[in-house]
């Protein structure tokens, strides 16, 4: 009983959150059931998360930290993924003047590369979040990031794939899901820059040898006003045959309408050589504003083009009204 007393006692403890829901409008092409429909949803900023974070001083600088993130469904009262509990980050790692080790799951290193520009903090319509169908996330992670060596940072990650996959009749399933990544991000004034790579390991299995992602963003943010481009790349690499790449484009400007209130306008466009050179765009346009330090009202708009060769272009249109208080 002593044991947890002391823990409390010695350790910082914070718990960070937000509650995120909006009234949507979407058209046929949007809704899932293939009419038009107004619906409560969660999560059209960057949805509801309860998140417990906290740090020990070990002395002499360093100093233990821990990460765990709940992702929920405010407008269901529901898990937002049925198999995770803990859907956002969940680590534990030292902290000090070498630079901050984390194991558990966590973003990627390619991720702090391409979110560098993101001004909309990978919310609302067509944000630069999954670019191409990278996993800004994963499990059985080691990270290492440096301290800031004169506004640049370097980050480096080894991932575990610990594959569950039966019945294999060819590859090595001991290998299938590792991955490494390793990225760079500058941060100079008003302009911030990353260039990132991850690779992950096929196993062999199913024709994958290997598959690997790279990433890069500028941004830039003076005075009220904020621009920024990004760029990603999934290419398969097949045991036989040609490699397939897949592409991505993201840009968002934004400017700060008043001292409580701004406006967001993003561009995202994807060829996907994977799925049959399918190809996806969209621009939202966004304003969010500041009842509170920590209360915002947001009305979104999202208007996006579909293009599945040999079929109609489609044009999903999505509309929001919502409010997101954090904590």
């Amino acid at each position: 009983a002593a044991v947890p007393a002391f823990a409390q006692a010695q350790t910082s403890i914070q718990l960070l959150g937000s509650v995120d829901v909006a009234v949507e409008s979407l058209n046929k092409e949007a809704s899932s059931s293939g009419k038009s429909d107004l619906q409560i949803n969660d999560g059209i900023w960057g949805g509801s998360r309860v998140g417990i974070v906290g740090s020990e001083d070990l002395g002499n600088g360093l100093k233990a930290i821990f990460n765990l993130e709940y992702r929920a469904r405010a407008d269901t009262g529901r898990l937002a993924n049925s198999t995770r509990f803990w859907q956002g980050q969940s680590w534990v790692g030292l902290d000090g003047g070498f630079g901050t080790i984390k194991l558990g799951r966590q973003a990627v290193a390619l991720s702090y590369a391409i979110e560098a520009a993101d001004l909309t903090g990978q919310s609302w319509y067509y944000s630069s979040d999954a670019l191409a169908g990278y996993t800004s996330k994963r499990d059985n992670t080691i990270s290492y990031v440096t301290p800031s060596l004169g506004g640049f940072k370097l980050y480096a990650g080894y991932g575990a794939g610990e594959s569950e996959a039966t019945n294999v009749a060819a590859g090595d399933v001991a290998k299938q899901g590792d991955y490494y990544s390793v990225a760079g991000v500058g941060d100079w004034g008003a302009f911030t820059f990353g260039v990132g790579y991850l690779s992950v390991d096929g196993g062999k299995i199913n024709n994958v040898k290997r598959t690997n992602e790279l990433g890069a963003s500028i941004g830039t943010k003076i005075g009220p006003f904020g621009a920024g481009l990004a760029y990603a790349q999934n290419e398969t690499k097949p045991v036989a045959g040609s490699s397939v790449k897949d592409k991505g484009y993201f840009g968002n400007l934004s400017y700060q309408v008043s001292d409580n209130g701004t406006a967001y306008l993003t561009y995202r466009r994807e060829e996907f050589k994977r799925a049959n050179n399918n190809k996806t765009s969209g621009v939202g346009l966004t304003y969010a504003h500041g009842l509170s330090k920590r209360t915002f009202v947001y009305g979104a708009v999202g208007i996006g083009k579909a293009e599945v060769p040999g079929q109609d272009n489609t044009k999903p249109r999505r509309i929001a009204l919502g409010v997101r208080h954090f904590f």
